[in-house]
């Protein structure tokens, strides 16, 4: 089965009829230099729940375009998910009216759609890549573990015991989070040698 190879910023989660409000978000996002993930970019031939969540994973924020009324239950799958790995979770809301939303959005930045460059700006500063330093550190840390990321993204004892390896050997202090960005993106470039655990 294909997989993408493109890597990814902002995961974008919105319902198919804001599908023209995705279309600005996403330009917005690209004259930054961010790129973007939406459903739209899984043709066919390719694993839709593996691509989604790959990029997710990968994703230095979700961005959540949602309108009056009540949240698709998909939503709270994917905030779950982003939640898990610590990643910044921004509600935008797309329209005046009324929203039935659930009381965990408290938690989460809720941005007004005009506020987008705004929104825009943040993300972009948060992201710094590592150097090249850092990736070599990381790759080499990775043939030490030998654990495939596959298994590094369910089990969270493997990621910390890569962070105590980064950090006492290489000097590297790095998220979990951000160590599993890195190496899903080293993956995508084909610059990640395979490992077998």
């Amino acid at each position: 089965m294909a997989k993408l190879s493109k890597t990814y910023d902002v995961f974008l989660s919105y319902s198919s009829d804001l599908r023209g409000k995705a279309r600005i978000v996403t330009k917005k996002f690209a004259e930054a230099g961010l790129a973007v993930f939406d459903m739209s970019d899984i043709g066919p031939g390719y694993n839709i729940a593996e691509e989604m969540w790959q990029a997710l994973a990968e994703s230095w924020a979700l961005v959540v375009l949602i309108k009056p009324g009540t949240i698709p239950p998909s939503v709270a799958v994917e905030i779950g998910a982003a939640s898990a790995w610590q990643k910044p979770v921004y509600i935008v809301t797309t329209a005046e009216g009324e929203y039935h939303v659930p009381q965990y959005f408290s938690h989460y930045e809720i941005v007004k759609f005009p506020e987008i460059p705004n929104l825009v700006e943040i993300i972009s500063k948060g992201r710094k890549p590592l150097t090249d330093k850092d990736r070599d550190a990381l790759r080499e840390a990775y043939l030490r573990v030998r654990i495939p990321t596959d298994q590094l993204l369910r089990e969270p004892r493997y990621v910390q015991k890569m962070q105590r390896l980064l950090r006492d050997e290489y000097g590297l202090t790095i998220s979990g989070e951000r160590m599993m960005q890195e190496l899903l993106r080293l993956r995508k470039s084909g610059r990640l040698p395979r490992t077998r655990k």
